[in-house]
């Protein structure tokens, strides 16, 4: 997997940063579903919902608009893409850009311009 580096926000925008207080809270939430789930070996657990939380650059406002559920089941797809592209000749690359002067995070396995018709179809 790829993480494009940020943009960070200009001075010049209007953008301000999302903070949500509770944070830290629905984050222990989702830990606890994964834990129960078993979907994810418990060792690795802390590591995806860290990387999920911390590095992949979601803005605060996501966390407040969705439920611990909800993120714990997108942790879980993240995770099942990895898993399911091991060993495979066909490797889904999956790119993660972030621009954080919009807010926009884009997630996607697709090469900008570039339509391709053959593959795996994980959209159907």
């Amino acid at each position: 997997m790829t993480v494009a580096d940020p943009v960070s926000a200009s001075a010049n925008s209007d953008y301000t940063d999302n903070v949500y207080s509770g944070k830290q809270d629905h984050r222990a939430q989702v830990c606890a579903i994964l834990e129960q789930e078993n979907a994810i070996p418990r060792h690795l657990i802390e590591t995806e919902v860290a990387w999920f939380y911390d590095v992949l650059g979601l803005d605060d406002m996501y966390f407040m608009l969705e439920s611990p559920t909800a993120v714990a089941g997108h942790i879980t797809s993240l995770y099942g893409a990895q898993l399911s592209s091991v060993g495979q000749d066909n490797l889904v690359n999956v790119t993660f850009q972030s621009r954080h002067e919009s807010g926009a995070v884009f997630i996607h396995n697709s090469v900008p311009g570039v339509s391709k018709t053959d593959g795996l179809h994980f959209e159907q």
